[in-house]
């Protein structure tokens, strides 16, 4: 049962990438957010809950997710109006509206498997065991365009439709931190050192697409220039002639993928707090400076294609008692082959050389102000980098916490393209558990169809030693 289950989650995500995908960004909401021990997710040197020991345990520590688009799925399928207003409609022309020249979707998932932290006077001491999981699908407006307007008006012309990448990874991470105070009551420092075993991999480290459409119209030649880099615990499977039909999944073991370490890479989080003033603290950080190195189970697919289509020629499919005669359904498979024998890989074109991944970088600058001792407000500013790919984030916060028992924050964010994300965070200790959600844009939540931007992060925390009035940086 574990076999077929992880099999089943393996195919998932390579389907799921392929099909378009949906960072570990983890919320900005939760920067600030007060008595929250995962506030060194962002930030190693920042500390917002003053408990002396931190513990999050399996099915407890709960996960986080995120996905990450300059545009919804509202844009590209909605319900339609006067006659078609009981349909769902495809808007092309609004989809590609709302494009950029490059567009991405990005996808995450984070579930921590065990933390422990640590306060001895000003220092902290932390480790932390996550599964991650990455991916993200881009694409250039030209193809769009072309979908959108077909060929017609670019008769006798070579059409560039751009550049296609997807890119999944997933991967455990072994994280060890340390803080401490360097300068008395002014200036934190802290860092992590992270240890990655990648289990999965897909890298796209080109593909090209153009069309070239005779100018009478005879003709349309599709060419595309190709090299995909991948790491799974699967055995590809060619036909009689030597093309790539499959993949064979029958020998992958549960133990053996999630234990495997053939993939080793490291990764750095560095951060400081500063205190100005007694009420205005101002911090700053960078996370995840790493790469993953993939030399297990590699397999690396260049190819470089040519389809020439010049129309199928259906004069011997009308009389069947013709010698000559061809059924149209053979007709369209012979083509239908011929297509995909051209994009298809032979088995020559399939090697296994090792490859590098980098992780996301983020890097964060932000600061409070303390308006009493129970509330301060926040901004952040978050730049988050992945490969070619880089989104800004700027969030507002206001963070409130009473009683020692329940944090409440309220955040506005403008995310990339995105400027109506209402984000809400909220935390309520009872005893040593503590129980806690936080979202950058609860609105996504109402209208899903709307949303391009959505993520989310809850769990349990168990705190012990908790001081009576808490650390709101150091």
């Amino acid at each position: 049962m574990k076999n077929i289950l992880l099999k089943i989650v393996v195919i998932g995500l390579i389907l799921m990438v392929r099909l378009s995908t949906v960072s570990a960004q983890e919320s900005t909401t939760l920067q600030f957010m007060k008595g929250m021990p995962q506030s060194d997710l962002l930030n190693p040197a920042l500390h917002n809950d003053s408990s002396k020991v931190v513990i999050g345990l399996p099915g407890f520590s709960g996960m986080g997710f995120d996905f990450n688009s300059g545009f919804a799925i509202n844009d590209l399928i909605h319900k339609g109006t006067g006659m078609l207003a009981d349909s769902l409609v495809l808007d092309m022309e609004k989809f590609h509206s709302k494009l950029g020249a490059t567009n991405a979707i990005q996808q995450s998932l984070s579930v921590p498997l065990f933390s422990l932290g640590i306060r001895i006077k000003k220092s902290f001491f932390s480790i932390g065991i996550t599964e991650k999981e990455v991916a993200q699908f881009t694409f250039d407006k030209s193809i769009v365009t072309f979908l959108k307007d077909g060929n017609a008006p670019y008769m006798g012309q070579n059409f560039d439709l751009g550049s296609l990448k997807i890119d999944a990874f997933h991967y455990r991470e072994f994280a060890f931190g340390y803080s401490n105070e360097v300068i008395k009551n002014k200036l934190t420092v802290g860092a992590k050192i992270k240890a990655l075993y990648g289990k999965f991999a897909l890298q796209t480290e080109r593909m090209n697409i153009k069309v070239n459409t005779a100018a009478d119209g005879s003709s349309l030649n599709l060419s595309s220039d190709m090299k995909i880099n991948m790491s799974l615990p699967a055995t590809l499977e060619y036909d009689s002639i030597g093309y790539l039909s499959g993949m064979n999944t029958a020998n992958l073991k549960a133990g053996d993928y999630m234990m495997q370490k053939g993939n080793f890479g490291m990764a750095f989080d560095l951060g400081g707090v500063y205190q100005l003033t007694s009420k205005i603290t101002l911090s700053a950080s960078i996370v995840d400076i790493g790469k993953i190195s993939f030399k297990k189970d590699v397999k690396s697919i260049s190819k470089v294609s040519n389809y020439l289509w010049t129309g199928i020629d259906f004069s011997n499919s009308i009389d069947s008692t013709n010698a000559n005669y061809i059924s149209p359904s053979k007709l369209v498979s012979q083509e239908t082959d011929k297509m995909k024998n051209s994009f298809l890989p032979k088995q020559s074109e399939v090697g296994s050389d090792p490859f590098k991944v980098s992780i996301p970088i983020k890097y964060n600058i932000g600061g409070t102000y303390q308006i009493n001792d129970k509330f301060n407000v926040g901004l952040l500013d978050r730049l988050y980098k992945n490969g070619t790919v880089s989104t800004n984030t700027m969030t507002l916060s206001g963070n409130a916490y009473f009683g020692n028992f329940f944090s409440l924050t309220g955040s506005y964010s403008m995310i990339g393209n995105s400027y109506n994300n209402l984000g809400l965070g909220m935390a309520l200790k009872e005893g040593s558990m503590q129980l806690y959600f936080v979202s950058d844009n609860v609105l996504a939540w109402a209208d899903p169809a709307k949303a391009s931007f959505v993520n989310a992060r809850f769990g349990i925390n168990f705190l012990f030693g908790r001081q009576r009035k808490v650390v709101t940086a150091e």
